[in-house]
């Protein structure tokens, strides 16, 4: 008698739950990062674009691992939902950001940083996520 595995069945990942989910951490993580570009825009000369890019890099992981943390505390230890969560707020981060950086001038790098700078950020949130929920794994 050989059993036979029933066919999983395909759903829709319904990215209204995830929106939701990641609006308030976004929306602080890009608040804090145009303030601080504004900020040092205004310092001129004061902070090299190095320090910036730190700086900026230090709130969006701060943003990742909250959305991290969160994704664990109410979904589980679910790597695929931390991982969407994770893209997704990425995704979005890296689109604001190189879209924000087109309020100078147009120029040709600009255009190539929209996809590179949008797939880098969603990368490093799926990669602190899955981080995070994996530490959460080690301490059980």
């Amino acid at each position: 008698m050989s059993r036979e595995k029933e066919p999983k069945i395909w759903e829709p990942i319904d990215f209204a739950v995830y929106l939701k989910f990641i609006k308030w951490p976004v929306i602080v993580a890009l608040v804090l990062e145009i303030a601080f570009r504004f900020w040092s825009l205004k310092l001129g000369a004061g902070l090299f674009f190095e320090q910036v890019e730190i700086i900026s890099w230090i709130i969006r992981l701060g943003a990742f691992v909250n959305i991290a943390i969160r994704s664990a505390k109410n979904f589980g230890l679910s790597i695929p939902i931390a991982i969407v969560s994770g893209v997704l707020s990425g995704f979005i981060i890296g689109l604001a950001i190189a879209l924000f950086r087109f309020m100078d001038g147009f120029k040709l790098w600009k255009f190539f940083n929209l996809i590179t700078e949008t797939t880098t950020v969603a990368v490093v949130g799926s990669l602190v996520a899955i981080f995070i929920i994996y530490a959460s794994n080690i301490k059980k």
